[in-house]
């Protein structure tokens, strides 16, 4: 059971209004993780009552449920998320993916280069040239994977925290029947073997500059890996070269 101290400063984290952002909440299911909602106030026993964007009215606890104050900075983040998910679906509803599938496994790299590019130049048109402002936090990112047993390389899509020194937490694989979630609870029995099977573990190379990552290794990148984005480095080292150069 709380304190009273503990309650009074519930209340005054929490005024009626703040938007929150559910990651889970302890034994309830109609209120799903990533739910926004408002608070609407907070009672004598410390339970945050909320208004959820799906109509629901459930409360929070502090001491069980996980969930974040929404700040004007996240609103930003998940605009530009979603501004770059729209101009990658354009790009997907274009893509051949058996054909991406084995450009990806086989020394004519091409097409699997130029969708690549395509989705790189997609990230720079909503997020900008050069490094990746951590303040946005979590950042979805293209990338080429490759199943460290498998061997088999793939696009993918990967979500990165730039806060934590870009700590990797999630993958949407480019497989050959389209795009994979991994962990996603709608997948088939037939797609979390796939996945299994095919890429996991693995490592990847996303093609955005981040600062002060950590958990991958650029430098031993392999040529297999590098072909397939090799369109991407000679734009970023030509872009680091006009930035040099300056205006002329």
């Amino acid at each position: 059971m709380l304190k009273r101290e503990e309650i009074a400063r519930i209340k005054e984290m929490y005024p009626k209004g703040t938007p929150i952002r559910l990651y889970s909440m302890e034994g309830e299911q109609s209120v799903p993780p990533g739910s926004r909602g408002v608070v609407d106030h907070v009672d004598d026993i410390g339970q945050i009552h909320m208004k959820w964007e799906n109509g629901s009215c459930l409360a929070l606890n502090i001491e069980v449920d996980r969930f974040d104050i929404i700040t004007q900075q996240d609103d930003i983040s998940e605009k530009k998320e979603q501004a770059f998910i729209d101009k990658v679906n354009e790009i997907l509803d274009k893509t051949d993916f058996l054909l991406l599938n084995m450009s990806c496994n086989t020394e004519n790299t091409s097409y699997a280069a130029e969708t690549l590019l395509a989705m790189h130049q997609a990230f720079e048109e909503v997020y900008g040239e050069g490094y990746v402002d951590e303040k946005y936090g979590m950042v979805m990112m293209p990338a080429v994977v490759k199943g460290t047993e498998s061997g088999i390389k793939a696009l993918a899509l990967v979500t990165l925290d730039l806060e934590s020194s870009g700590e990797h937490w999630g993958t949407t694989f480019l497989t050959p029947g389209g795009p994979l979630v991994q962990g996603n609870a709608e997948l088939t029995e037939e797609q979390k073997r796939a996945i299994r099977e095919y890429y996991i573990p693995y490592d990847y190379w996303y093609t955005p500059l981040v600062e002060r990552d950590h958990h991958v290794n650029f430098t031993d990148m392999p040529e297999t890996v590098a072909n397939i984005r090799r369109l991407v480095d000679e734009s970023l080292v030509a872009g680091e070269v006009q930035q040099m150069e300056g205006p002329k």
